[in-house]
């Protein structure tokens, strides 16, 4: 069949076939290269510059390897790859930080998960007749019809027949809530998604050493087998040492990478950004509106933010500054603005929040999620008992020092801001029963629980059931030093004995 080739990095070559080119030259698709893959990582690690479209293209590479495998009906296999490739469509600028702010406040549930599904239906169908209809080539025209004849089984080209081969890739996202092998070879928890995040990421932040995962082996160990009357995705057992390895590979890039202090400082920002001009730029007006979310990038926000900001000095024909000391009169609209302008412009400076606090503990049979509050509460009720007995019985404090103390104890809430990433786990068998996958013992033909077995092969537990949580609170302004200076800040450390 015509197809082309896309170099990669990661993949090497990586094939595109008509279908694939027809999507990859939409818009909903080509946005995907204006959104960066890390966010806030970028702040941190200089390389980590790559985009959720290069993303997407590996996951297609591999999860059409991986559908090589295990079906022989190209039609199946087209429909994953497609999946693969459309899987990020619905990412909102910033990725999960989008998912954090603007999407929790409107209410979608799934976020980007949840978006995609409209863009897959209501948009894609139109982009790729669009799309078609633009082709010079008689040749590339001849070889889509030829795609949709393998994929769809029709000679027709029209948006109705686009619209059907979407609902076809959009099955294989439903197939989340039943454990579908189709969803667990894009999504799943060794799934293309995983195993191409976790190589992309980890060669481009120069972590290569975290980013290990024995792809080809782990696929062609894969296998598809009946379980009570259900087809299930499973792995033999001689490569449950590979996916260890992976899943460490996965534990590690979350701790150093996308959790590290730093990143986190700048997804938090980002965050505190999103809430602030929800209302200001109609956040939500635009996200409704297809045509203006394809528009919203990671640039084009901070652009608006600072294109707002303008507006606002020559509306009330001032300069930067008497504005952003507090000498306008403004809306609470505006001033949620200029607060956002504050934000962006720290950013781009890389003037990052300041880490005060970090508690980092494991648990056994908790968990670390419940602890999580209680954390939280009793460091920062730590911080501002310091603060207020620093102020109360110390007789020598500089007047500058009582000063900002003073300022801090009454701005403590603007000041402080807790992170609770979620928990990060190396092994936990609960996450492979929940999407259906399993192990396989090919020489005795049974399938096996990850729970089952470890129960027969106990050193594998050791790397069982610890979940990690890290607990932060973050400084808006750098106060670190007043507060080392007069012993305020709280020790990170913290015990547990609760258990089930």
């Amino acid at each position: 069949m015509y197809h082309k080739v896309s170099r990669d990095p990661i993949h090497s070559e990586i094939a595109l076939f008509p279908l694939e080119i027809l999507s990859i030259d939409t818009r909903p698709v080509q946005r995907l290269r204006s959104l960066s893959q890390l966010v806030g990582a970028e702040l941190v690690y200089p390389g980590a510059s790559h985009t959720r479209f290069a993303h997407s293209l590996g996951v297609m590479h591999i999860a059409g390897i991986y559908a090589n495998r295990l079906f022989k009906d190209q039609s199946k296999i087209r429909i994953i790859r497609l999946a693969g490739l459309l899987h990020d469509i619905g990412h909102g600028p910033f990725s999960h930080q989008f998912d954090d702010v603007v999407y929790k406040r409107m209410q979608i549930k799934d976020g980007h998960d949840q978006y995609r599904e409209k863009l897959l239906l209501e948009l894609m169908p139109y982009e790729l007749m669009e799309c078609f209809l633009r082709i010079p080539d008689p040749r590339m025209r001849e070889a889509v019809a030829e795609d949709l004849k393998i994929t769809m089984k029709t000679d027709k080209i029209s948006e109705k027949t686009f619209y059907l081969l979407m609902q076809k890739v959009n099955e294989i996202f439903e197939g989340e809530s039943t454990g579908t092998v189709e969803f667990n070879i894009v999504q799943g928890p060794l799934g293309a998604d995983r195993l191409d995040f976790l190589l992309r990421d980890a060669y481009y932040c120069g972590t290569s050493d975290f980013g290990v995962s024995a792809v080809d082996r782990l696929i062609r160990n894969s296998y598809i087998k009946v379980f009570g009357q259900k087809q299930i995705l499973c792995y033999d057992v001689k490569v449950l040492d590979q996916i260890y390895a992976s899943l460490f590979s996965r534990f590690m890039m979350y701790k150093n990478v996308y959790f590290h202090k730093t990143s986190r400082a700048a997804d938090l920002m980002i965050q505190e950004i999103l809430s602030l001009i929800y209302e200001p730029l109609r956040l939500e007006e635009k996200v409704k509106d297809l045509q203006k979310f394809l528009d919203l990038t990671d640039q084009s926000i901070m652009y608006m933010v600072i294109s707002q900001f303008e507006k606002l000095l020559q509306k009330y024909t001032c300069d930067e500054q008497q504005i952003l000391s507090g000498n306008v009169a403004l809306t609470s609209e505006e001033e949620k603005l200029v607060k956002a302008y504050k934000l962006v412009r720290r950013y781009q400076k890389r003037d990052l929040w300041k880490v005060v606090v970090e508690v980092i503990f494991s648990t056994q049979g908790v968990d670390p999620s419940i602890v999580c509050s209680a954390v939280v509460e009793d460091t920062l009720k730590k911080i501002k008992e310091g603060i207020n007995q620093v102020l109360s019985k110390s007789k020598e404090l500089s007047s500058e020092d009582r000063k900002q103390l003073v300022r801090i104890f009454e701005k403590f809430d603007e000041i402080f801001k807790p992170d609770t990433p979620y928990k990060l786990s190396l092994m936990h068998p609960e996450e492979f029963l929940k999407s259906n996958v399993y192990l396989y013992d090919s020489k005795k033909d049974e399938i096996l629980t990850f729970d089952d077995y470890m129960k027969r092969y106990p050193a594998y537990k050791i790397m069982e059931n610890n979940l990690l949580q890290i607990v932060r609170i973050y400084a808006t302004e750098d106060v670190r030093e007043l507060l080392k200076k007069y012993n305020i800040i709280p020790s990170g450390t913290l015990e547990l004995t609760t258990r089930w």
